[in-house]
């Protein structure tokens, strides 16, 4: 009796679960939902990047780049190049480019609500409805045309190979997941997930690599292709939006070609990247962020030297992060929390290391750095606790002597200091042809030093750093020298 009474209670509970699972999702319950989130996100991402491509802190970060980065990217001995950390800031993509005017996003917007509304999910494309799902054919006839025009069969040819299908399923309270389907076996290289605020989409690379050899099977793809990327939308209103994207899975890419292996590796991190947009006690505010985990490249050594053969260079990178907030009519910005990772980076062949890159080693691998205009509109660029950059190449086991041709030493040490006080600081200081000053960066307050090897320029607080001239030999081993500021 009791075997029974277990028995018949677990049949019971689970058929309490069926019973609780939701229903199949109404094809105009599909369209509803996906048109409004879609729509609402294109307008509202639209007045996010308006508001943020006119912050003027932006702007001085950009001018400060553009000055600072002519002066600090320049040779130094053994023809090691200076790093200058506003060259990330330039590089860094910040969604600022293409900026969509508000007539714009209305009519994109309205084109994306058309299409899922009218094209996608309607009655007459459903395929299967299954348990909690309902899933949907799309053709090129529905892709290709927004019904005001006839579709050309070019495109719908295109379009039809791919044998689309976009599975709707009902998750509750948790709001709607959409997967894409291609092909007989159905790969599944992307998925969607809409909820009251929110909509994500995350990309599979197994699942790219499967629909990729079902269109393409004569295209060559790499030997291992694993990993899973996501981006999600978050909009609260046009004055809250947040874009975020992570690497749930790590990624990993591998080839085979005919010189050798080559690997493309980056370890999971959520968030990848932050960009939010929103208003607070009746300003624009803006955060822009970046944290890179562990990222490697290997490509096979195609020299002569016999040791080597068989081995690869492998760059890298431990990591790359920051991150900025900006209020809207403030010029002042900090770029907080900017590093290199928590340990080395560095390019090595084999068992040998030819640079290695270390960044505030003793002082926690990151800084933050302010960046606000004086009152004579220069900006000052100021670290906290300092900037402490250590480079060290040694290229010389790569290099290929000519017989009879001495050794030569390739080793180099640079290092580039700018520490002292609560918060060390420098600034950008222009030619004056009337003095003859050709320019330089001045130190406003701490010490900055510059060192090469065995020789070493230090730059005490109101002098300035200034190149040497143009001469075969550098008086001070450098090529920089400390100098009155006029």
């Amino acid at each position: 009796m009791k075997m029974k009474f277990w028995v018949t209670g677990t049949v019971a509970l689970a058929l309490g679960a069926v019973g609780c699972q939701p229903p199949a999702p109404e094809p105009e319950e599909v369209a509803e939902v996906t048109a409004k989130r879609s729509g609402e996100l294109v307008r509202n991402m639209g007045s996010s990047m308006r508001t943020l491509s006119n912050l003027s802190a932006l702007k001085t970060l950009t001018d400060v780049a553009s000055s600072v980065g002519g002066f600090a990217n320049v040779n130094v001995g053994g023809g090691l190049q200076a790093l200058s950390i506003t060259r990330m800031a330039q590089e860094t993509p910040l969604p600022m480019p293409g900026t969509p005017d508000e007539v714009t996003s209305q009519a994109q917007a309205a084109l994306v609500e058309k299409y899922l509304r009218e094209r996608i999910f309607i009655e007459a494309n459903v395929e299967e409805t299954k348990g909690s799902s309902t899933t949907f054919r799309v053709t090129g006839e529905d892709l290709c045309s927004d019904g005001s025009a006839p579709a050309t069969p070019e495109c719908v040819a295109s379009v039809d190979k791919y044998e689309l299908r976009i599975r709707a399923t009902n998750k509750g309270k948790d709001g709607l997941d959409l997967e894409l389907l291609f092909g007989p076996d159905r790969a599944e290289p992307l998925s969607f997930s809409f909820s009251d605020v929110r909509v994500g989409m995350i990309v599979d690379l197994g699942g790219v690599k499967s629909t990729v050899k079902h269109l393409s099977p004569e295209t060559e793809l790499p030997r291992v292709m694993v990993g899973r990327v996501e981006l999600a939308l978050t909009s609260k209103g046009p004055q809250d939006v947040e874009l975020r994207t992570a690497i749930l899975d790590a990624l990993s890419v591998e080839w085979d070609m005919a010189t050798g292996a080559y690997a493309f590796s980056t370890a999971k991190v959520s968030p990848l990247t932050e960009t939010r947009v929103w208003q607070k006690d009746g300003a624009n505010w803006a955060r822009v962020a970046l944290n890179l985990a562990t990222t490697e490249i290997r490509i096979p050594y195609s020299g002569a030297k016999a040791e080597f053969s068989g081995k690869q260079y492998v760059a890298s990178l431990s990591g790359l992060s920051y991150a900025m907030e900006a209020q809207e009519g403030a010029e002042a910005l900090t770029l907080a929390h900017l590093g290199l990772g928590q340990a080395q980076s560095y390019l090595a062949l084999g068992n040998h290391k030819l640079a290695t890159v270390d960044l505030n080693a003793l002082s926690g691998r990151h800084f933050d750095l302010h960046v606000a205009k004086g009152t004579d509109g220069v900006a000052v660029l100021s670290v906290r606790p300092e900037f402490d950059l250590s480079v060290f190449t040694d290229m010389g086991p790569t290099y290929e002597y000519t017989e009879g041709q001495q050794p030569i030493d390739f080793r180099t040490n640079f290092n580039l200091r700018l520490s002292g006080g609560d918060a060390p600081s420098v600034r950008r200081v222009p030619a004056n042809t009337s003095t003859g000053f050709p320019g330089g960066l001045q130190v406003v307050s701490g010490e900055l030093s510059m060192t090469v090897n065995d020789s070493r320029v230090t730059v005490p607080a109101s002098k300035c750093l200034v190149r040497e001239g143009s001469t075969t030999e550098s008086p001070s081993g450098v090529g920089f020298q400390a100098r009155d500021c006029q």
